[in-house]
C-alpha cells in the first residue's frame, strides 16, 4: 500500500508535469548540450542536485523524451556515462539523481520530485515519453514510483525488479525492461519477474548481459531506447517511422540470429519471443514467430529450462548453507569465534569453487551465490558500524572481505568501522587495500567528506602518504 508521505510527493510530481507549459524551457538555454552535467542544483531544493545529459540537437521548440535514473548509492553520472551514447543516438534527456539511494522509500521519493520538478521547469520534456530507470535498490525505486504516480509509460531495470511491497500488478500496467548479469546474485529474480510480467501482460523485455551485479552496460541501452520508441509508436504516443521500424527489426533480428549461431539456445528462444511481441502490430513478424515457436520444441531448450531450476535452487542451498553458520555471531561467548572461523572458511570454499570451476554453468551459479553471500554480510554489517557492537560489525565486514576480496567497497567499510574503534593503523590498512581493490585516488581523497571516522583520519600522515601513492599510481 502506498504511504501517505509518497502519495503526497507524487501528487505534486503529477501536478508539477501540468505547468510545464507555462514555466518549461525557460532556463534550458543556459545548459550546455551533448555533455554530462554532472551536478545541476535543484532550484529552491537546497541539497538536491542531479547529472543531467541533454543530446546535442536538444530544442526547446521541440519535446523530447526523458528518463529520470536512480542509483543505490546516489551516484548520478554512473547511469549518465552508461547511457549518454543511446541517449544521444535516439534522442533522450537523461537526469539521474544524486540523492536517491538505497534506504528508507521517502529520501528515493523526495529526490525524485525534487529532480521532475527542476526539469519540468527547466526543459520542453514530452509527457507521453517519460521513463524512469534503476539498478539494484534504484531499480525497486523506479518500480515503486511508475506504480504509484501512474506518470510514466515504461521503466528499465537493471540488478533487481520490483519491490516486494509492491509487486506488478494488473492496476498499473507499463513497459518494462529488464536486463540482468548472468552472474548477478539477483539473475533468478529478475528472470521469475520476467514470466510475472508475461502472465500479467506487461509489455516486456528481459536482455541478459555477460557481467555481474551491476548496471547494464552501454551497449545494451540503444537496444532499450529502440524498444522504448517502438512501443511508443505502437501505442500511437510517438508519430510511426516506417524506416525506423525497419532498421529496428533487422537489428533485433541480427542480435537474435547472432546469438543463435554462438550462444544459448533458451536465451535466443526468449528473444525471438521477446522481439515477436515488440514488432507484432508493427509490421510482419509470421517468419519471426514459426521460427520462434520451432525453438521452443527443441528439445536442448527443453532441457535448459530444467536446468535453470535446479541452478537457482542450487544457488538458494549454497547461501543458506552458509547464512546458517552465523547463528552464533551475535552471542558474546566463544561460540562467536568458532561461528566466525565456520563461516569463513565456508566462504572462502565458496569463492575458491567459483574460481576454479570449468564448467561455465555451474561457475556462474557459484559467482551467484558468492555474490548473494557477500551482500547479505555487507547490509547486516554496515549498519552496524553505527551501533554498540563494533566487533560485530567487523566480523560481518571481514566476512564480506572474504566473500569478495576484489571490491573496494568491504574493505573502506571495515576501515571506517576500524577507525571508530580507534585502530587508526588497522583503518589505513584497509584503505590500502581499498585502493587495491579498485579505489580511485579521488574516491580516497573525498572519504573525509563522507563520515566524521575518515574526516578524523585527513590530517594523518598515514593517510596523506596513501593519498599521496594513489595519485602517484595514476600517473603514467
Amino acid at each position: 500500500m502506498l504511504k501517505p508521505f509518497t502519495f503526497a510527493v507524487l501528487l505534486f510530481i503529477t501536478a508539477s508535469s501540468l505547468a510545464q507549459t507555462a514555466t518549461g524551457s525557460k532556463n534550458s538555454a543556459k545548459l550546455d548540450t551533448g555533455v554530462i552535467l554532472p551536478n545541476i542544483a535543484v532550484t529552491n531544493r537546497a541539497g538536491q542536485n542531479y547529472a543531467l545529459y541533454l543530446p546535442s540537437q536538444y530544442t526547446p521548440e521541440k519535446r523530447w523524451p526523458i528518463v529520470y535514473a536512480f542509483d543505490p548509492a546516489a551516484r548520478g553520472t554512473a547511469p549518465a556515462e552508461l547511457m549518454k551514447q543511446a541517449a544521444e543516438q535516439y534522442g533522450y534527456i537523461i537526469a539521474a539523481s544524486n540523492n536517491s539511494r538505497n534506504g528508507p522509500m521517502k529520501a528515493s521519493a523526495e529526490a525524485a520530485q525534487a529532480v521532475w520538478a527542476d526539469t519540468h521547469a527547466r526543459l520542453s520534456i514530452d509527457e507521453k515519453r517519460v521513463y524512469f530507470a534503476g539498478f539494484s535498490g534504484g531499480a525497486r525505486v523506479a518500480s515503486y514510483l511508475a506504480q504509484s504516480c501512474k506518470c510514466v509509460h515504461g521503466v528499465f531495470l537493471s540488478g533487481a525488479g520490483f519491490s516486494p511491497e509492491a509487486p506488478p500488478s494488473p492496476g498499473a500496467v507499463f513497459a518494462v525492461f529488464l536486463t540482468a548479469g548472468l552472474t548477478d546474485f539477483n539473475y533468478g529474480e529478475i528472470t521469475q519477474v520476467n514470466l510475472q510480467l508475461e502472465q500479467l501482460g506487461f509489455p516486456h523485455f528481459l536482455q541478459r548481459f555477460d557481467g555481474s551485479h551491476e548496471w547494464a552496460p552501454a551497449d545494451v541501452w540503444p537496444e532499450a531506447f529502440a524498444w522504448a520508441d517502438l512501443l511508443a509508436m505502437k501505442d500511437k504516443r510517438r508519430p510511426r517511422d516506417d524506416a525506423f521500424i525497419a532498421a529496428e527489426l533487422d537489428h533485433f533480428t541480427a542480435q537474435a540470429q547472432k546469438a543463435e549461431q554462438s550462444g544459448n539456445l533458451y536465451f535466443v528462444a526468449g528473444t525471438y519471443r521477446q522481439t515477436v511481441a515488440t514488432f507484432d502490430g508493427l509490421t510482419s513478424v509470421e517468419v519471426l514467430a514459426a521460427h520462434a515457436a520451432a525453438l521452443e520444441k527443441n528439445p536442448v531448450i527443453v532441457a535448459a529450462r530444467k536446468r535453470e531450476k535446479s541452478d537457482f535452487e542450487l544457488q538458494a542451498s549454497l547461501e543458506s548453507d552458509i547464512l546458517k553458520l552465523t547463528g552464533g555471531l551475535r552471542d558474546q561467548t566463544d561460540r562467536r569465534i568458532e561461528s566466525q572461523q565456520q563461516t569463513t572458511g565456508a566462504i572462502t570454499q565458496l569463492r575458491q569453487r567459483a574460481e576454479h570451476e570449468k564448467d561455465t554453468e555451474k561457475r556462474r551459479v557459484l559467482e551467484r551465490a558468492r555474490f548473494g553471500v557477500f551482500v547479505a554480510m555487507m547490509e547486516t554489517g554496515s549498519p552496524l558500524i553505527d551501533s554498540k557492537d563494533l566487533p560485530l560489525a567487523r566480523i560481518y565486514l571481514e566476512l564480506a572481505i572474504a566473500a569478495r576480496p576484489e571490491s573496494s567497497w568491504p574493505h573502506v567499510s571495515l576501515a571506517r568501522c576500524l577507525a571508530k574503534m580507534g585502530d587508526k593503523k588497522g583503518a589505513l590498512q584497509s584503505l590500502k587495500h581499498a585502493t587495491e581493490a579498485g579505489l580511485t585516488a579521488q574516491e580516497l581523497a573525498n572519504l573525509p567528506t563522507t563520515a566524521p571516522e575518515f574526516a578524523a583520519l585527513a590530517s594523518d600522515p598515514g593517510f596523506q602518504k596513501l593519498c599521496e601513492a594513489a595519485v602517484s599510481a595514476t600517473k603514467p
